[in-house]
């Protein structure tokens, strides 16, 4: 059974049309108003430790077959866009880990005049866990299934000002659901709302720098409390000082800096304050490599230990276009996760290297080969975990 599973999937990868509707190049079938993107990706990997665990590694290999199709209707500086993509995948020595995901998409950016605009979408997710990760870490062997949910997320923003103005800003709304599937009191404590409301204010204090400020007020809240004296409902405000630019001195990006306050509804739950940022630099010393550093500290809401997730992560990343039809990619990432609200709060610092090279066989059609190695290490030994991914894939557009 799983030679037949496997020789299938290695037909599929040389073999099967794979796209990716944000490819510049890919083409489109003209519906009168509106272009049809197909497109259609296959990925065949082998992961030695499926269900993350510290003692029990079971490898396998995995297929997955991801169709997706986009209609896209660009009317003079508008777009509105909808998109449908499902990903099915089968593991051949695991079949607990088989999932089939659909995700659905809607999105229209619009400008009213040179100084009104706005951008929304509605996303919705039909997805899952995979085993031994968000809420069962540590016992992704003890689970017969991915936990399965539904997220469904809208994004709302204003903004005022033309783009080449002195100063322009920006207003948000964002709402976040999320319900896993089963309807038991341990999963119905993971079911939330989360809210948004936001601004930014732009100045523009060089050639191509602006100077920024974000301002944003969350609202969390759950929709079951395991104890009704101590929910997990909270608020969080946030403010961010920094500077966004585009091209200056071979460098693009934003380095942001701010605090954080995170307060709880019920009294016995211990309140945050702490220092936030988030820096993304991307850096071109040649014409074919650009090298991308960022680095984010926020918080995450817990995942079944403690109040919530204390969360830094920095990352070291390299593009280069060696020739016209082969690309490289390598980055590093370490971060560090802290489960704050206990007397001996949890920490698991984690690391993961990725490395991919990818072939541009035709403009419709391409290869990839990666590599990838995740690790936890945790005061919690039973969590501990490393892995090692190797992949091909393939993407045809039209």
């Amino acid at each position: 059974m799983h030679l037949r599973k496997l020789s299938t999937s290695i037909v599929c990868i040389l073999v099967c049309t794979s796209a990716t509707a944000q490819d510049s190049q890919a083409g489109s079938i003209d519906l009168g108003g509106f272009e049809l993107i197909p497109a259609l990706t296959a990925t065949l990997s082998h992961n030695d430790n499926v269900t993350r665990s510290s003692t029990d590694e079971q490898s396998s290999y995995t297929s997955v077959i991801s169709p997706e199709v986009i209609l896209l209707n660009n009317f003079g500086t508008n777009t509105l866009q909808f998109g449908y993509r499902l990903s099915r995948g089968d593991y051949f020595s695991s079949d607990a880990d088989d999932y089939t995901d659909h995700f659905l998409s809607a999105s229209l950016e619009y400008e009213i005049n040179s100084k009104n605009r706005f951008e929304t979408g509605f996303y919705f997710e039909d997805g899952h866990d995979e085993r031994g990760t968000v809420f069962s870490i540590g016992r992704g062997e003890s689970l017969s299934s991915p936990d399965q949910f539904k997220q469904n997320e809208f994004d709302f923003v204003y903004t005022y000002g033309s783009l080449n103005a002195t100063a322009r800003f920006d207003v948000s709304l964002n709402r976040l659901a999320l319900d896993y599937d089963i309807n038991t009191p341990e999963y119905l404590v993971r079911d939330r709302v989360l809210v948004d409301f936001g601004g930014a204010f732009y100045y523009r204090i060089g050639s191509a720098t602006d100077l920024v400020i974000n301002l944003n007020h969350t609202d969390i809240n759950y929709d079951f409390d395991a104890d009704p004296a101590v929910p997990l409902d909270s608020r969080s405000k946030t403010i961010l000082i920094g500077a966004e630019w585009e091209a200056t001195a071979a460098t693009s990006g934003y380095a942001k800096i701010g605090y954080q306050r995170k307060e709880f509804d019920a009294p016995d739950r211990s309140d945050f304050s702490g220092a936030r940022w988030a820096v993304g630099v991307e850096w071109q010393p040649i014409e074919r490599a650009v090298i991308g550093v960022s680095s984010n500290a926020d918080t995450r809401e817990t995942n079944g230990e403690g109040n919530f997730i204390r969360s830094k992560d920095a990352t070291l990343s390299w593009d280069h276009q060696w020739l016209e039809r082969i690309s490289t990619r390598a980055s590093v990432s370490v971060g560090s996760d802290t489960y704050e609200g206990e007397v001996d709060p949890r920490k698991d610092d984690i690391q993961r290297l990725k490395f991919s090279a990818t072939y541009q066989f035709r403009r419709w059609l391409s290869f990839q080969a990666a590599y990838q190695f995740d690790e936890r290490d945790s005061n919690r030994e039973i969590i501990d975990y490393n892995r090692n991914l190797f992949s091909i894939s393939t993407r045809v557009t039209l």
